[in-house]
């Protein structure tokens, strides 16, 4: 679904031994900067138009954090929210299977109930 609305690039950054020299991206660093993620860690997305204008990232979580991979409540909704603004033609019976896998796969709902 996602791959329908946005054309995906992965970039390689922040890899450790031999694996920063056959790897990592050259330039992903400043890329991940420039994007913003530079004190955001692992996993950072940014989502830019056609014209490399930035039009969201992950650090929408509450306070300005990244969501990295949306797992709370919280960040679920903080991802859902962006999608919403940057996939126009994503439909509302993507957004609801998109949201319900996420939710099913929340570390939240495995925990216990506090008393």
């Amino acid at each position: 679904m996602l791959g329908a609305n946005y054309v995906i690039v992965h970039v390689d950054v922040m890899e450790n031994g031999e694996k920063k020299e056959t790897v990592e991206n050259p330039g992903g660093q400043k890329l991940m900067a420039d994007l913003g993620g530079e004190k955001s860690g692992l996993p950072f997305f940014a989502i830019l138009d056609a014209n490399g204008k930035k039009l969201a990232d992950s650090n929408v979580a509450p306070g300005g954090k990244n969501i990295g991979y949306p797992a709370t409540a919280a960040e679920i909704a903080a991802f859902m929210k962006v999608l919403k603004s940057t996939a126009p033609r994503i439909t509302s019976a993507d957004l609801e299977l998109i949201e319900k896998d996420l939710t099913e796969r929340s570390p939240e709902r495995s925990r216990p109930a506090s008393p």
